[in-house]
């Protein structure tokens, strides 16, 4: 037998695939761990006029606001978020060969401002080479060595909290929900529920290592499960009773999650196409319902006279926060609040300028104060 020098190696490719996997899986958490220490959250705040504030989320005081020159009657921006790393910033915006449609991605590079398209519109090759979820951006390589696989293109993905998991909530051809292995790189489950006829709209959040899964009918009948990465099928769920009903006055509306200090909220997403305040004489019951995950239960009503078009919790999954649309069209100012998750309670308050606005929260390793502008647009790359 030679020197051990000498001999060679035999590796095997699965293994050696599996802990590059997971070494990726360790880099994402030692970058998010580094970026949390150097940054601070915050609350990002994108008007469709072409302003991102920079909020305070202790406070829901304004440090900052980017301004972007989008041109005029352009589709305005209509989303917004962060890299995981905090360095950058992203936003929905217009199409660069035709400012009316929506929407591009649009990177911010927060140390010098610099804007440029990050990707076309969703579902193309450029877009799904980024993963987002829960106000975070990834890059798809990092997580899905072989892109996001084709089932999963039009899901609206959800990353688990320790970044082995990321969970696709399908609406075509669905309700359905794609379990995608980071460690081994591929979906490893497909779960549909059992017993659903007609069209039913889902959604989903991660609470701690806890995925629910929730949706709802046309007639307002909602199903909620309780997933677990290894769960093996969805069977029936528990029956949720519907939000808001009112005598002579649809049932058909948005829904939503959110979670935050171990407690699990719904509510009915207001501000956006549908919107039962248009055809309801504005008397829609607004709040979110606390909701018992084993039963399916509504526990409590929070915060009945706000009508949020998001309610969201920060990355510790802590605090809990919500954008009000005061007015179904955005004619009014809308209310940014501070709620505490244990009751209920409007902890701050503060009015956001009238408009259509959408809300995020990250943490960011450079935050720009006062008035700032956003340098010129350079193509895509």
């Amino acid at each position: 037998m030679g020197p051990v020098g000498n001999r060679r190696r035999i590796v095997n490719p699965f293994l050696g695939g599996l802990l590059f996997r997971l070494s990726t899986i360790a880099a994402l958490l030692a970058c998010s761990t580094l970026a949390a220490q150097d940054s601070r959250n915050m609350i990002l705040a994108a008007s469709r006029s072409g302003v991102v504030e920079l909020i305070n989320p202790s406070t829901l005081e304004t440090v900052g606001r980017i301004h972007l020159d989008l041109g005029p009657q352009s589709a305005g921006l209509n989303g917004v978020s962060a890299s995981a790393d905090g360095a950058l910033l992203y936003v929905e915006g217009p199409i660069p060969t035709e400012p009316h449609g929506c929407c591009a991605l649009y990177s911010i590079e927060l140390a010098t401002l610099q804007m440029k398209v990050a990707a076309s519109v969703p579902g193309s090759r450029s877009r799904n080479s980024f993963v987002v979820s829960e106000g975070l951006v990834y890059g798809a390589a990092s997580l899905t060595p072989n892109g996001i696989p084709k089932d999963m293109s039009n899901d609206r993905l959800h990353l688990s909290p320790g970044g082995r998991w990321l969970f696709g909530v399908r609406s075509f051809r669905g309700p359905a929900l794609d379990v995608y292995d980071v460690g081994r790189g591929q979906v490893v489950r497909q779960l549909s529920p059992e017993g659903l006829e007609g069209d039913w709209w889902p959604t989903g959040i991660w609470s701690g290592e806890q995925f629910y899964l929730y949706a709802a009918n046309g007639q307002g009948s909602g199903r909620l499960w309780s997933v677990l990465p290894e769960t093996p099928q969805l069977g029936a769920g528990a029956t949720v009773a519907p939000l808001g009903r009112l005598s002579g006055c649809s049932d058909q509306s948005s829904k939503a999650l959110a979670a935050a200090a171990g407690k699990l909220f719904i509510y009915e997403a207001f501000g956006f196409k549908v919107d039962r305040r248009n055809q309801c004489a504005g008397r829609v019951p607004g709040g979110a319902w606390e909701v018992e995950p084993a039963t399916g239960q509504l526990i409590r009503q929070i915060a009945p006279g706000l009508h949020f078009s998001a309610l969201f919790a920060d990355q510790a999954g802590s605090e809990l926060y919500g954008l009000s649309a005061e007015s179904p069209n955005w004619e009014l100012p809308a209310r940014l609040v501070r709620i505490d998750p244990s009751d209920g309670r409007i902890l701050q308050s503060r009015y956001l300028d009238p408009g259509f606005w959408r809300v995020a929260i990250a943490p960011l390793r450079i935050v720009p104060s006062g008035d700032v502008r956003a340098r010129v647009l350079i193509g895509i790359r």
